[in-house]
């Protein structure tokens, strides 16, 4: 089972409990406007404009064969792999395979997602994951479509079946300051946390500029340049309206 990737990340603490590897996958079928990892977008092989190569194919088995040399570390500290991306549900059967292989390691499993697939293809790759960390990127369709350039419904479809399969994930929101920090969408994830059992909270993931070089190394615009980071009072201000801890 072959797929692309961009890296393996080890020692990761943001990305679920524990120290994890994290393996961030290449696609997306979004095209969220503050995106600071664009090198993640195309499912295809890159060059910067400066010929460096971005991403590489890999099989499921290489994958393991990497984050197993840590596994002490998940052991000791509760953690494990986490798939991310891009998005993994854009490669779901290679997707499906390392977690699958990471479980029958005895390694915890966790996916970072948009929520954006199919939901038989999101049920399939949900057999093999023991946390889920579900973006939300806005709780107005419109705007979310304005944002992401994808219809929302499919996603919060994909969140219920969540809920349903009663496996714990977290809701973790990108907040950029002027397009979906409005007071209603925060409260409106709130309001879902209180409602889906099996959801442990949310987080509010800041808006940061250091992917904006990016989009320069590959001979794009950045949509948000004129955006600047938040304060850590605004930051506050969020977590308290979605009620993190």
């Amino acid at each position: 089972m072959q797929g692309n990737i961009i890296n393996i990340t080890r020692y990761c603490t943001d990305d679920g409990p524990g120290i994890r590897t994290t393996v961030f996958l290449k696609g997306c079928p979004l095209r969220c406007i503050w995106c600071h990892n664009p090198e993640s977008q195309e499912y295809q092989v890159e060059q910067y404009i400066s010929g460096e190569i971005i991403g590489r194919s890999i099989s499921a088995q290489e994958v393991l064969e990497e984050v197993v040399k840590d596994k002490v570390f998940y052991d000791v500290s509760g953690g494990g792999v986490t798939v991310s991306g891009g998005e993994p549900l854009f490669q779901p059967l290679f997707t499906a395979e390392i977690l699958r292989l990471c479980k029958e390691n005895g390694i915890h499993t966790a996916m970072e997602t948009s929520g954006y697939a199919d939901q038989q293809v999101f049920l399939k790759v949900l057999e093999y994951c023991d946390l889920v960390l579900f973006d939300i990127k806005e709780t107005d369709n419109e705007k979310h479509r304005r944002f992401t350039g994808v219809s929302l419904e499919m996603i919060m479809k994909n969140l219920r079946q969540l809920e349903k399969a009663a496996i714990p994930f977290f809701l973790r929101l990108p907040v950029i300051p002027g397009l979906n920090d409005r007071k209603e969408h925060l409260l409106t994830v709130k309001k879902l946390v209180q409602e889906l059992e099996h959801c442990q909270g949310a987080e509010i993931m800041t808006y940061h500029v250091l992917g904006a070089y990016k989009y320069e190394r590959l001979g794009r615009k950045y949509l948000c340049s004129q955006i600047e980071e938040p304060s850590k009072a605004q930051v506050e201000e969020w977590r308290g309206l979605i009620g993190a801890k």
